[in-house]
């Protein structure tokens, strides 16, 4: 597995705007739109990259004032469990110290809640309905300073 940092041009952006969309909007009418939220073109989208230049799995970087925003972190169904999600993950927290950052923030589903919190980020304040998908988010913070 590779990581790589890719803009919205890139070859690679398509595969893991599909992934995106499998994983978080399959089926919505307005996925396209939902992926093109105003963070989308700022972000450092970040993409695994397995055999044969398939990939397996993406996440999202947005930079506020000294604040991280980690956003639609995703992988393929079949790669699932493998721990691709954490590497991910990992490369993004290494983007964020790299650029000395001091908060990490980001909308857990329900579901993603103690994945997060094995990398040490807290719960913060109620759960609450996305309001792109009606699932259930948890606001979850990382301190780096």
């Amino acid at each position: 597995m590779k990581f790589q940092y890719i803009d919205t041009k890139h070859e690679f952006y398509a595969k893991a705007k599909k992934i995106r969309i499998a994983c978080f909007f399959q089926g919505m009418n307005d996925a396209e739109k939902l992926i093109n939220d105003n963070f989308e073109e700022d972000g450092y989208h970040l993409v695994c990259i397995g055999e044969k230049g398939i990939v397996l799995g993406t996440g999202r970087l947005n930079i506020e004032n000294s604040t991280g925003i980690i956003s639609q972190m995703a992988v393929l169904a079949k790669y699932q469990k493998l721990g691709i999600g954490m590497s991910i993950l990992t490369q993004l927290l290494e983007k964020c110290r790299a650029t000395e950052l001091e908060t990490i923030e980001l909308n857990a589903r329900e579901t993603a809640i103690s994945f997060y919190e094995k990398m040490h980020f807290e719960v913060v304040g109620d759960k609450y309905p996305s309001h792109k998908t009606g699932i259930l988010h948890q606001k979850m913070v990382k301190k780096l300073k």
